[in-house]
C-alpha cells in the first residue's frame, strides 16, 4: 500500500490517501461475479480505517460493478466511488486525471453513503447510470435520475436525492451472488425456440428488454407460453424497456400480456442494474420465492430545488440541532414532514445526531438513525457523533452508535492511548468503561510507551 497528502481543500481538511493496486491489473471485459466479491471484501476488510473509498475501474464494465456493489454493500455509510477513463492517464489528452481527482476530492470531503459513479465532472448513483457513448469523455449518463453533484467551479452536492440510510445495522458485503441469471433482448421475429433455449434449466433469473414502455407482440402465443411456462416452473423474469428513458408500464395490451405472463415490471430501472439486482436477490438463500419476485420494487427521488427550499435548507439545521438538544421528536417529525433533511450540519458542522449524542438523548439518537443520520459525519473539529457520545459519557448512545457501524477514526485510535493513560492516572474507571465500550483496546499505549495498566499501577 502507498500513502500520501492531499493539498489542504476548501473545507481546510487535509485528505490522506491510501493506494492498494491489485495484481495483476484487470481488463473490465474480463471481469466476473468473483471480481466484485474481491472488491466488496477489501472494502469491508478496511471500512473502519477509511472515510471513503475510490475504485479506478476500465469503463465497459462499469455500470455492471457500480450497480452489483450498490447491492452487494448492505447499510452502507461511506462513499464508495467508481470512476476510470476514456483515453488512458498517461496519454497527453487524457480525461483521466480529472476523473481520478474529482472522485478523490468527493469521496474525502463529503458524506454520500452510496456506491456512486464519477465521470465528466458529474457524481451518479451507481445503479443508475449506463455507458452511452464509446467515443467521447461524457460517456455515462443516469438517464432516469439527475446527477448526486456537479463538479465545475464548485462542487455542488443534490442532498434532496442523495440517499439516507433508515436502519441502525451495521455494514456488511454479501458476496454471495447466483450466476444463473441472464440479460435477452426482444426483437421482430424472435422465435420461440429461441426463448425456450435461453429460459431451460439451471437459468433462474431473466432480465428481458421489451419495446418502448415494457411491450411485446400479444399475437404470438408460442412466444407467451415459452415465458408462461418459464414464470410458472419459478424463474423470474424482469420486464425492462430497451429505451434509454422512461418507464415499465402496463398502458398497453401489449404491454400487460407480459405481467398476464407472470413478468415483473422493472421501472425504470437499467438492465445492469436489474441484472446485478437479480443476482444478488436470488443468491439469498433465507429468502422465499415471493419475497424474491419483489426485486422488481424501485424508487426514483427527484425533487427541484427551489428558492424556498434553500431557505428550509439554511433554516433546518439550528432548528433540527435545537430540537435534538431538548430532546424534542416531535419537532424533528415536523421538520421531517415539511422536507428537511435531517442529516445536514449547522454553521459548525454539527449535526442533529452530534448533539443528542452530546446531550444523551438515545430516543432521539434512535430516531435519527432511523431517518437516515450517518454516524460518520464530521463537525468542523473533526468530531463524529461517537466522539461526543464518549466525551460525555452517554453509555447506552455509545452503545447504539457502536451497533450502527460507528468507529474511531485510525488518528484517533493512535492518541486514545494517551487519553487512557490519563484516565488510568486518576483512577477514573467509569471513563476507561466508557473508551472500551466504544472500541477501544486498554492496551493502547500512550506517548511515553506506557499502557493504562502500567500507569495506574506504577504512578
Amino acid at each position: 500500500m502507498i500513502e500520501f497528502l492531499y493539498a489542504i481543500t476548501e473545507k481546510n481538511k487535509r485528505i490522506v490517501y491510501t493506494v492498494l493496486e491489485y495484481s495483476p491489473l484487470l481488463d473490465s471485459s474480463n471481469m466476473t461475479t468473483d471480481d466484485w466479491g474481491r472488491i466488496g471484501k477489501d472494502i469491508e476488510k478496511n471500512y473502519e480505517n477509511y472515510d471513503g473509498f475510490v475504485i479506478l475501474h476500465g469503463t465497459d464494465t462499469m455500470a455492471y460493478t457500480a450497480s452489483a456493489l450498490s447491492f452487494m454493500c448492505e447499510h452502507l455509510g461511506k462513499p464508495i466511488i467508481l470512476t476510470g477513463s476514456q483515453v488512458p492517464i498517461y496519454e497527453m489528452r487524457n480525461d483521466g486525471r480529472d476523473n481520478l481527482l474529482g472522485a478523490l476530492l468527493i469521496a474525502g470531503q463529503f458524506v454520500i453513503p452510496e456506491v456512486c459513479l464519477y465521470f465528466y465532472n458529474k457524481l451518479y448513483r451507481g445503479n443508475r447510470v449506463t455507458k452511452v457513448d464509446a467515443g467521447s469523455f461524457n460517456a455515462f449518463n443516469s438517464p432516469n435520475l439527475a446527477p448526486l453533484a456537479t463538479a465545475e467551479v464548485d462542487i455542488t452536492i443534490n442532498w434532496d436525492t442523495v440517499w439516507r440510510a433508515n436502519t441502525t445495522a451495521k455494514f456488511q458485503v454479501r458476496t454471495e451472488l447466483n450466476r444463473n441469471v441472464g440479460l435477452l433482448r426482444l426483437f421482430p421475429g424472435i422465435t420461440a425456440a429461441t426463448v425456450r433455449a435461453f429460459l431451460q434449466p439451471p437459468m433462474e433469473g431473466v432480465v428481458l428488454e421489451t419495446y418502448g414502455s415494457g411491450n411485446a407482440p400479444d399475437n404470438r402465443p408460442d412466444l407467451l407460453e415459452e415465458l408462461k411456462k418459464a414464470t410458472d416452473s419459478g424463474v423470474i423474469i424482469i420486464n425492462c424497456t430497451q429505451c434509454l428513458r422512461g418507464t415499465v408500464c402496463t398502458s398497453y395490451a401489449t404491454g400487460k400480456v407480459l405481467m398476464d405472463s407472470g413478468l415483473i415490471a422493472g421501472g425504470d430501472m437499467t438492465p445492469e442494474a436489474a441484472l446485478s439486482k437479480l443476482s444478488y436477490v436470488l443468491a439469498k438463500k433465507d429468502v422465499d420465492l415471493d419475497a424474491k419476485k419483489k426485486v422488481g420494487a424501485f424508487f426514483l427521488v427527484e425533487l427541484e430545488q427551489s428558492a424556498l427550499e434553500a431557505i428550509r435548507d439554511a433554516l433546518t439545521p439550528p432548528l433540527a440541532c435545537a430540537a435534538a438538544k431538548i430532546g424534542d421528536i416531535e419537532a424533528l417529525e415536523a421538520l421531517k414532514e415539511m422536507g428537511s433533511s435531517l442529516c445536514l450540519g449547522d454553521y459548525d458542522g454539527r449535526t442533529p445526531l452530534h448533539v443528542a449524542a452530546c446531550e444523551g438523548h438515545l430516543k432521539v439518537v434512535q430516531y435519527l438513525l432511523s431517518h437516515g443520520a450517518t454516524v460518520y459525519a464530521k463537525d468542523r473539529y473533526g468530531d463524529t457523533p461517537l466522539c461526543n457520545a464518549v466525551r460525555f459519557r452517554h453509555k447506552e448512545v455509545v452503545k447504539l452508535l457502536r451497533k450502527t457501524g460507528a468507529h474511531f477514526s485510525r488518528n484517533e485510535l493512535e492518541e486514545a492511548g494517551t487519553e487512557l493513560c490519563s484516565l488510568a492516572a486518576s483512577g477514573d474507571v467509569e471513563g476507561l468503561e466508557i473508551w472500551k465500550l466504544a472500541g477501544v483496546d486498554l492496551n493502547k499505549r500512550g506517548y511515553d510507551g506506557k499502557t493504562a495498566i502500567q500507569v495506574h499501577l506504577n504512578p
